[in-house]
């Protein structure tokens, strides 16, 4: 065991259940990781969290008891793919040992056997660059294995299902892949070679394995778990952390080194970071199970023994294998999961008519403040959950940084507090949107990415119910989502201000105190945030109001030159949720109050927005539109004369554009 992991997981077990698992694994030790990682500019905590996040996201399936069956084994041979002919025709000969074992070609192809005629054929057909010509892998080399006890025949018809659905159906990687086979069993473990043509058949994209896509390790081991039930191999696909194996895995490398050497690999040691999330991880899993433990537990005493037994083993770092389950038939097995996953519907059965109800509230801000108090349940529920499904969105922090506000904590953050929100009330009226309820959508912590997306819709929905009203008539929902972000904008500029001019208090106070040049009155006064004057000043109450037209983020802006008509005149591009969008800066003269301007047009890249810039500035808003409008109607015709003229190209030629087209060098190796 890593020492590292077994002291952090004993000091999570003495931690409040309350707190998240990554906290009761840190401790007090955040302050001494931050302090040391600051000087460096990296932001520990949320790292870790984000970390955290991903580590535990492949948590076993409700009802799925991990380490009862065989791991379902999906592996991607490095350098194990061909860039040229010479290359493939090696490969071939290696997986087909000299001939003497048939490879087979994709179902597409019917499962031919590969002979000379078929080789010929993929040479041709994959386009395979001569020989040394090729700068990178055109194939990928990966392997599928199975238990020792398999039947062999069920093996393979396994090995050669999950080559077909998942590169020859096209449900992922955006493409259809071509392949062929070979089944190997000379070793204890059946296994099952797959070799893919990297270049698609019907899109010409590139096969392409990552965790940001659907073409990733965890899809193929779910598949394969899948396929291999059908033919009657049970598998299951939980990661180490989830079973309780919290050594750090043995790169193949080390493999490799070890076999040369005649010794056994040895596994790397943990550093502080990966050991801090092992623990984190097996806290959490431990969690899940004590909760399943308690949500059978009536139903199922004894079920719930097993589960909870599972529970102390992950906190406190022991391994799970099917000898944890010898007192637990299938029978009873089966009885648990179908219990929890009733459970889980039931759960959200419960969320589903608490939101309902929430909707029938009468007051827009009544329904803002339960919203919030249904998230924070909704927050406090998934982690529990094996399948939190839509809920997951309330665990995960909006980071769009919309409903930022004020934490209004004291008499001085308060006072603050309720002048900005004055403010705001003007900015929601002005926009259609009810301002009390915008004032509960400022107040509380940051929400979650569930909870901004439901306010977005409550202001969404109040705009139109205000223009309906106003018998404004209707909005088109680029009209209305424009307006919607500029309101946004001034909102944030608002509290961010706030949040500005309270710092500047909290100063100020601090400094009365350092020169002690008042009296024990006056301290009185400071403590409630009252000194200087009653309430707030007058010229920080003027410097919401010039906040509030303060433009969005400015990521691009170019030097200030002579309009026309004399005046200053500078183009910028500004940043917002939507986009980037051009937008043009005035002044009568140097140094007179500037007046700024955007476009509700959302551009894909800031280049694009500081040219329509010059549109905007000469022609407005709808200038812009009609120049995109344009634009799009210039692309597609170049896309089709394009294509009119593919045909007159060679096969080599065209193969050449579209590699250069689609950036074929960049690619995984």
């Amino acid at each position: 065991m890593s020492y590292q992991v077994v002291t952090f997981l004993e000091r999570a077990r003495g931690a409040d259940p309350n707190v998240s698992a990554l906290d009761a694994v840190m401790g007090e030790d955040w302050a001494i990781v931050e302090a040391t990682r600051a000087r460096r500019g990296r932001a520990p905590r949320a790292g870790l969290k984000s970390a955290h996040a991903l580590d535990v996201k492949r948590g076993p399936a409700g009802g799925v008891l991990p380490g009862r069956k065989p791991q379902a084994v999906v592996k991607m041979v490095r350098k194990g793919g061909a860039s040229d002919v010479r290359g493939l025709k090696a490969q071939i000969a290696y997986l087909s040992r000299d001939g003497a074992q048939p490879l087979q070609r994709s179902e597409a192809l019917g499962g031919l056997e590969i002979d000379a005629q078929q080789m010929a054929e993929i040479e041709t057909e994959w386009r395979m660059p001569p020989e040394g010509s090729g700068r990178a892998d055109r194939t990928s080399h990966f392997i599928v294995s199975f238990p020792e006890d398999s039947v062999r025949s069920s093996a393979e018809r396994a090995g050669r299902a999950w080559a077909e659905e998942m590169f020859g159906s096209g449900q992922y990687g955006g493409d259809r892949y071509d392949y062929y086979t070979a089944f190997h069993t000379d070793r204890a473990h059946p296994h099952m070679h797959v070799i893919v043509h990297r270049r698609g058949l019907d899109q010409g994209e590139w096969l392409k394995v990552s965790q940001r896509g659907d073409m990733n390790y965890d899809r193929m081991r779910d598949v394969l778990v899948d396929v291999a039930g059908r033919e009657g191999i049970e598998l299951e696909a939980t990661s180490r952390l989830a079973r309780g194996v919290h050594d750090r895995p043995v790169p193949d490398a080390e493999y490799r080194r070890a076999a040369s050497e005649d010794r056994e690999p040895v596994a790397p040691r943990h550093n502080p970071d990966s050991a801090i999330r092992a623990a984190a991880s097996l806290i959490h899993f431990s969690r899940q199970f004590a909760a399943d433990a308690l949500a059978i537990e009536r139903e199922l005493p004894e079920q719930a023994a097993v589960l909870r037994s599972i529970s102390d083993r992950l906190a406190e770092g022991r391994a799970i294998t099917n000898t944890s389950y010898e007192n637990l038939s299938s029978e009873k097995e089966k009885q648990m999961a179908d219990r929890l996953e009733e459970v889980t519907e039931e759960v959200r059965g419960k969320f589903e008519r608490l939101d309902g109800d929430v909707l029938e509230v009468d007051s827009n801000a009544m329904r803002m403040r339960f919203l919030r108090q249904v998230a924070e349940l909704k927050a406090n529920t998934v982690p529990y959950m094996r399948d939190p499904g839509n809920l997951r969105e309330f665990a995960e922090p909006d980071d769009s940084g919309r409903f930022d506000a004020i934490a209004a904590s004291d008499p001085v953050s308060v006072q603050i507090k309720a002048a900005a929100d004055d403010v705001a009330r003007e900015v929601a009226l002005d926009y259609g949107v009810d301002p009390d309820a915008t004032i509960e959508r400022y107040s509380g912590a940051i929400p979650s990415r569930g909870l901004a997306r439901q306010f977005a819709e409550a202001e969404e929905r109040e705009r139109g119910e205000s223009r309906a009203r106003a018998d404004e008539g209707p909005e088109s929902i680029d009209d209305r989502a424009a307006a919607l972000d500029r309101m946004r904008n001034e909102l944030q500029n608002v509290y961010r201000e706030g949040r500005e001019i309270l710092q500047e208090r909290y100063a100020q106070m601090a400094e009365f105190r350092e020169d002690g040049s008042y009296t024990d009155r006056d301290d009185e006064l400071v403590g409630q945030g009252l000194h200087l004057s009653s309430g707030m000043k007058a010229e920080e109450r003027e410097r919401f109001a010039i906040a509030r037209e303060r433009p969005p983020e400015i990521v691009e802006s170019t030097p200030w030159a002579n309009d026309s008509d004399g005046s200053q005149l500078q183009y910028f591009v500004a940043k917002t949720e939507r986009g980037f969008h051009p937008g043009v800066s005035r002044a009568p003269r140097e140094g007179d109050e500037v007046e700024n301007e955007y476009s509700s047009v959302a551009l894909s890249t800031p280049e694009e927005a500081m040219r329509m810039a010059y549109t905007f500035h000469e022609h407005g808003d709808q200038g812009v539109r009609d120049m995109v409008a344009q634009e799009e109607v210039a692309d597609r015709q170049m896309k089709t004369d394009r294509t009119a003229q593919e045909p007159k190209m060679t096969p080599e030629q065209l193969q050449i554009l579209r590699d250069l087209e689609r950036d074929s060098d960049d690619f995984d190796r």
